[in-house]
């Protein structure tokens, strides 16, 4: 049976995994969801970067509570108080692929965009939204920073199951 070094291998792990992560950024959002175990979850004072910056691909990273995907919307040094879940300003959510049916409701969260006549599930009270809005067509778009059980009445409606 070969030796191995057991310390030298974790190193190696680490160093590869340190890779994974840079490499993942550059990664279409599609693909991203599909792989979202090659992001780091969300920690505090790590640099991030937006779409904007021509030096650095755009940080993709794992919300810590929520196990969402989100990418940076404005470059920063991520605060111990300021994770993505609470900070709509900062990082949008990346959707997974749901058809918004009432059947395969999208997740909704705070800082995303919704799209007129499909349907989201608010995460925080479990309930099933349709987006709706007085004079808008279905298939619009609209960024949004609350939940659908906050914006009942105004973008939202509640959908019986």
């Amino acid at each position: 049976m070969a030796e191995f070094d057991r310390e030298k291998l974790i190193t190696e792990a680490k160093r590869i995994r340190a890779v994974i992560e840079a490499i993942s950024n550059y990664a279409p959002d599609n693909l991203a969801v599909e792989n979202k175990l090659l992001y780091p979850v969300w920690v505090p004072e790590v640099k991030v970067y937006d779409d904007k910056d021509l030096d650095h691909p755009q940080t993709k990273m794992r919300g810590p509570t929520s196990g969402l995907l989100y990418k940076c919307k404005t470059s920063h040094t991520t605060q111990g108080d300021w994770p993505p879940e609470i900070t709509p300003a900062l990082w949008t959510v990346i959707d997974e692929t749901h058809a918004g049916t009432k059947d395969d409701p999208i997740p909704a969260a705070r800082g995303m965009e919704y799209t007129y006549g499909l349907y989201y599930r608010d995460l925080e009270d479990g309930k099933l939204y349709i987006c709706k809005r007085v004079g808008e067509e279905d298939g619009g778009k609209v960024e949004l920073q609350f939940l659908p059980h906050e914006l009942l009445n105004q973008y939202f409606e509640e959908v019986a199951e």
